[in-house]
């Protein structure tokens, strides 16, 4: 179903050891990080055996991929996959390990490969952060825009701003990524290696789509409080408002390509780390011929992103919002040949050396303040904060 073209070809040499300190291998940096304990999913990357597509034989099969990557907030025309050089996963007990080449390469060769994994010691030492920007006034400039711009043409808007940070030292990657596993067990811990040497990580709490042959998963996640406020957060009018646009959105973009739908008739709390969100989970059946792949991307940008109408809100963000997203709220995850999970690119920075830049926003609907907007970000801020250190 979600087969990479054919074309290219690649194997895969295994091996398996009683580690588990997935976060210190090494020697280089780590090329893609994907984990979710609440799913026992912990896997990462060295290296890059390949960028694009191809078929992968293997002595064992990875509990996910062995692609990886997605594609940015700019939409699935600028889809970006990748094959590690070594993919280890730990299930709990032991590590395995898999080295991948083009087809034709020695074993020997990939046993080499393998014979360079090494473990680093980590970085621990917390230091100084320092925000360098203060942009409350232009962001709240924005919401008020963005509220004014509602009406018949436009429901909901999702504006974003970035937080810049810098340390007295380089970040520790795998610091960041311990704190964010630690923290927020039920979210998907993500890294991507950029080609310019930066990371973009995060924490996701979000699902854009989960599918295994024909079962198809997704999430209607919008509407957000402090932990302490989920009750409120249920009766809040406001952010129902909020999470029914994306849940209609959703149920509308999925009727093509399913035979059956199945969702709560009301949303329930899913907390993550020290913030709760109203939830709907979504099952769909697809029908015979229809890619994952094909019904994620129709998915993209969710009105829990960009905004509805989508393709006004994005028109709207275009020429207002003034930034650059990227990879921010894109679609990140794991390619199988019959099974795909992405993620949304929420609760992430950008990493590089002692820079860090944070990406925050909130849904804007009738009822929506400057103020209210403002501190909802800072408490979405507070995932990579407390994994970067940054002291509250």
């Amino acid at each position: 179903m979600n087969q990479p073209a054919p074309g290219r070809r690649f194997v895969g040499v295994s091996r398996v050891s009683a580690g588990g300190a997935l976060y210190r291998l090494g020697p280089e940096g780590l090329s893609l990080v994907w984990v979710n304990p609440s799913r026992s999913v912990w896997m990462v990357g060295l290296g890059f055996a390949a960028r694009g597509e191809g078929v992968v034989e293997c002595e064992v099969e990875p509990p996910a991929g062995p692609w990886f990557g997605g594609w940015p907030f700019a939409g699935s025309s600028h889809s970006r996959w990748m094959l590690p050089e070594v993919l280890a996963w730990w299930n709990g007990r032991t590590t395995t390990f898999l080295a991948f080449g083009p087809e034709g390469t020695p074993r020997s060769e990939l046993e080499a490969r393998l014979d360079r994994v090494e473990e680093q010691e980590p970085v621990t030492t917390r230091m100084p952060v320092r925000r360098l920007n203060d942009a409350r006034a232009p962001y709240e400039q924005l919401v008020d825009r963005a509220v004014k711009a509602l009406g018949s043409e436009l429901s909901k808007l999702v504006v974003a701003r970035t937080i810049e940070l810098e340390a007295d030292r380089d970040f520790s990657e795998r610091s960041i990524l311990k704190g964010l596993e630690a923290r927020n067990q039920t979210a998907w811990t993500f890294l991507l290696r950029q080609p310019d040497g930066s990371a973009f990580l995060g924490a996701s709490p979000e699902l854009l789509a989960d599918a295994n042959g024909r079962v198809f998963r997704t999430d209607a996640l919008a509407g957000t409080a402090a932990a302490s406020e989920g009750e409120q957060l249920l009766r809040s009018d406001k952010d129902r408002r909020e999470h029914q646009a994306v849940v209609d959105d959703l149920r509308a973009r999925l009727d093509p390509f399913v035979t059956s739908l199945e969702l709560p008739a009301q949303p329930v709390l899913k907390p993550v780390g020290a913030i709760v969100h109203l939830h709907t989970p979504i099952t769909a059946t697809l029908r015979e011929g229809v890619s994952a792949l094909e019904v994620a991307s129709a998915l993209h940008p969710t009105p829990a992103v960009a905004g509805a109408p989508r393709s006004r809100a994005i028109e709207w963000l275009a020429a207002n919002e003034g930034l650059e997203r990227g990879w921010y709220c894109g679609a990140i995850g794991a390619r199988g040949a019959d099974s795909l999970t992405l993620a949304v690119g929420l609760r992430s920075a950008t990493v590089r050396a002692n820079r860090a830049s944070v990406y925050v926003g909130a849904g804007i609907v009738k009822g929506s303040t400057p103020e209210g907007e403002w501190l909802e970000t800072e408490r979405k801020a507070k995932t990579m904060f407390d994994a970067l250190g940054v002291e509250s």
